[in-house]
């Protein structure tokens, strides 16, 4: 019982932390805290992000010109507890894997319409 009370205290800081700091600067920190993202689904995004990148860098220099690939990937990829599309503008706010995931929101959109 002393567990799930430091917990839910821990949780409600974590509330008044987050009410009270500009978080609106930092839309991925917010999307993972808010979504309950663990260390290790964290670092798993950024490992499948790594990869992506290097993937789309080697197709770009290679003349690829559809990378509708690189979105089914990340999409089936993708911790459930995410959303793609705003995980997508969180991490290209922040200006972190920028040109992949201009692409990325490129391609969202351009199926998002089409549905």
């Amino acid at each position: 019982m002393d567990m799930e009370r430091e917990f839910k205290k821990q949780q409600f800081h974590m509330y008044l932390l987050l009410s009270i700091s500009n978080i609106e600067q930092h839309p991925l920190i917010r999307l993972l805290v808010e979504n309950n993202i663990s260390e290790r689904e964290y670092h798993q995004l950024l490992a499948l992000l790594d990869e992506l990148d290097d993937i789309f860098t080697e197709w770009k220099e290679e003349g690829y010109l559809n990378f509708d690939k690189l979105l089914i990937w990340f999409v089936g990829s993708l911790c459930e507890k995410l959303d793609p599309e705003l995980t997508i503008k969180a991490f290209l706010h922040e200006g972190i894997y920028s040109e992949l995931m201009k692409q990325l929101l490129h391609l969202h959109d351009k199926y998002k319409k089409n549905d």
